[in-house]
């Protein structure tokens, strides 16, 4: 039986994440609202806001100190340096094709690569880290891999709006693996090697385009500003959650956003779906089962295997 200690730690955990993924999912309606503004913008806006977010975070976290020392500290680690700019640039990446994929209406595509970031990342760690896998997990790859088919079959083409934002997710949590950085601080650093980029091309937008600049006169510069903090808000939150939830629910958490993105894209949006897409839809659900079902059966298991050890421990 859990201790209150760990009781309030979980629920604590289960608020951070649920929020977490809530924001996730429902970020597809907030950018709609900036639809009128290209997706390049809303990036460099979205990286800028989201660097000042993070800095009066550490600063109230009084971690300022730790981030100055560790942004020094990777000038003079060229292996380290190249690790955390894939991180950005794949992260950077993964949120300029979102956004684009919803100012276009090609959310229910958009939701089908997020519903297969997971079953990437587990290919990516199988091909790169040389993880263990069995059959099961093999299994799910499989028919994730028939539900693109499917598709790609269909209209004689890759979709690569979903396979880009699968790939990129992917991308960023493999490179996860070699950072060192504490969370926060590591947050910090990401969106401040992309920040030049950013303000350049906010300065060089604004020349090219005077009619921007006045964005900040209206209700959209506050979306603007907002897009940064709801970029930085809920990458904490899992940060935290994180801490204290097992990984097994963090993987069911994980599919509240491509659902999320999946219905707003049908039912508010109107996009349609056609039989070849529900098919292929049919294969990546069905792959979530199989990967859901093992993971729970794996954590059951070993839950199994340390409660012997745990009475004995007890006991003693």
């Amino acid at each position: 039986m859990m201790n209150p200690h760990d009781e309030k730690r979980m629920r604590s955990g289960v608020l951070y994440t649920f929020s977490a993924f809530s924001i996730w999912g429902f970020l597809t309606l907030y950018w709609k609202w900036l639809g009128s503004i290209s997706s390049a913008e809303v990036l460099a806006h979205r990286i800028a806001w989201a660097f000042v977010f993070m800095l009066v975070v550490i600063s109230v976290r009084r971690e300022f100190g730790a981030f100055r020392a560790q942004t020094k500290w990777l000038i003079h680690q060229p292996r380290q340096l190249l690790v955390v700019t894939a991180s950005s640039v794949s992260i950077s990446a993964n949120w300029i094709i979102y956004v684009w994929a919803v100012a276009h209406e090609h959310v229910i595509e958009a939701s089908l690569g997020l519903y297969i970031i997971p079953l990437v990342s587990m290919l990516m760690g199988i091909l790169f880290l040389k993880e263990r896998t069995g059959v099961w997990e093999i299994s799910s790859i499989i028919l994730a891999v028939i539900g693109v088919l499917v598709m790609t079959v269909r209209y004689g083409h890759i979709p690569w709006l979903a396979l880009s934002l699968a790939a990129t997710s992917g991308v960023y949590s493999l490179s996860k693996k070699f950072v060192v950085f504490e969370a926060y601080v590591g947050m910090t650093i990401e969106t401040m090697l992309m920040v030049p980029f950013a303000v350049v091309f906010l300065i060089f937008d604004g020349f090219q385009s005077p009619a921007s600049v006045h964005y900040f006169t209206q209700v959209t510069g506050l979306l603007l500003i907002g897009a940064g903090i709801l970029t930085a808000l809920p990458l904490i939150w899992f940060a935290e959650g994180a801490k204290r939830i097992p990984l097994t629910m963090i993987g069911f958490f994980q599919y509240m956003t491509p659902s999320a993105a999946f219905l707003i894209g049908l039912f508010i949006f109107r996009e349609p779906i056609d039989r070849i897409q529900l098919l292929s839809f049919i294969f990546i659900w069905l792959s979530i089962v199989v990967y859901a079902w093992n993971e729970l059966t794996k954590s059951a298991a070993t839950k199994s295997a340390c409660e012997p050890i745990r009475e004995k421990h007890l006991s003693d």
